[in-house]
């Protein structure tokens, strides 16, 4: 099954330890400072130090679709199949723009009533 959406291609089978230590060496080639911990047991998890001394924990998941991907803080991820994006997103190397704090359930309910 050949696609060209980069998430729905699948990673060759690898540990949780295997994927955190390729992110953290990609982390430490931004110059960041990483550490993997627990890396003998079946949930390592990896501590990135951001400016400020802030240490953020980032884990590896697996989605029912069995994608497997790098979870952090209250919104970041990224796919296992792309730790340089991951390890940029993680340096604060990436800046995303702002989140938005409108409730879009809330903003098309409140365009629906205007519009009857």
């Amino acid at each position: 099954m050949s696609s060209s959406n980069p998430l729905e291609r699948r990673v060759p089978a690898r540990n949780r330890t295997t994927l955190l230590t390729e992110l953290a060496d990609e982390v430490r080639a931004l110059g960041g400072t990483a550490l993997v911990a627990l890396s003998a047991t079946a949930h390592p998890v990896l501590y990135v130090r951001r400016t400020g001394g802030r240490l953020i924990p980032v884990v590896v998941v697996e989605d029912a679709a069995a994608n497997r991907w790098f979870i952090w803080g209250r919104t970041g991820s990224e796919h296992v199949s792309r730790p340089k994006q991951a390890a940029a997103a993680l340096c604060g190397l990436d800046r995303l723009p702002p989140r938005s704090w409108v409730n879009p359930v809330a903003a098309r309910r409140a365009a629906a009533k205007g519009a009857a």
